[in-house]
């Protein structure tokens, strides 16, 4: 159900994906994302790969123009979402690095106190330790994260992702409509003041879904 709005407010979601091969599971995962987000969440994809490695000599000569754009994208959206894959039991290199580039920003609405939430596509466990290792990092910027209800995807089992890396699984794509749904509500929860008629909107709407 299209929600109704009274307000031209809208939630504004950049997700991040740990992986950059072309056709990458937890890129997929971020686009089915953005297919079962309600209809008032917009989820933009940033892509990370010209990111260089966190350096403080670099860092002081002033950001390199990718860091500047993550900062930004971060700063204007409402919330963060982060989608990792599992490498020897742990998070992505290149996702650590975008996290540590991001924490370093101190201006008003950098990581500290956004909303964030975690997902991920992996091995046998579905990328659980990634997710517990991320929620401590980011718990560190100060990044108050959505843990549940949670959607970790075994990638490798049958008819859950295609070749083009797109989530296909019917039960996987309603788990993460759920998790999607009480994002919303999680970022309502921990906004501005001026989200809450909106937010009594948004109530109604997903009651109807």
């Amino acid at each position: 159900m299209a929600l109704e709005q009274s307000s031209d407010k809208r939630q504004r979601v950049l997700a991040v994906s740990g992986s950059l091969r072309k056709t990458s599971f937890n890129t997929g995962l971020l686009r089915a994302a953005q297919e079962v987000a309600p209809d008032w969440m917009d989820v933009e994809i940033f892509d990370i790969r010209d990111l260089p490695f966190y350096d403080g000599d670099l860092e002081a000569q002033g950001d390199p123009e990718p860091v500047r754009a993550l900062k930004s994208a971060i700063r204007e959206s409402d919330a963060v979402m982060f989608a990792t894959p599992e490498y020897n039991w742990g998070t992505s290199g290149v996702m650590k690095d975008a996290i540590d580039w991001a924490s370093r920003d101190r201006e008003e609405g950098s990581l500290m106190g956004k909303p964030g939430t975690i997902i991920g596509a992996g091995g046998r466990a579905g990328t659980s330790r990634p997710q517990m290792q991320l929620l401590e990092t980011l718990g560190e910027t100060g990044t108050i994260v959505m843990v549940k209800p949670g959607v970790m995807v075994s990638a490798f089992a049958p008819d859950t992702f295609d070749s083009d890396g797109n989530l296909i699984n019917p039960q996987m794509r309603e788990l993460l409509g759920k998790h999607m749904d009480e994002f919303t509500k999680w970022i309502f929860r921990l906004g501005p003041l001026d989200f809450v008629p909106f937010a009594c909107e948004m109530d109604i709407a997903l009651a109807a879904r």
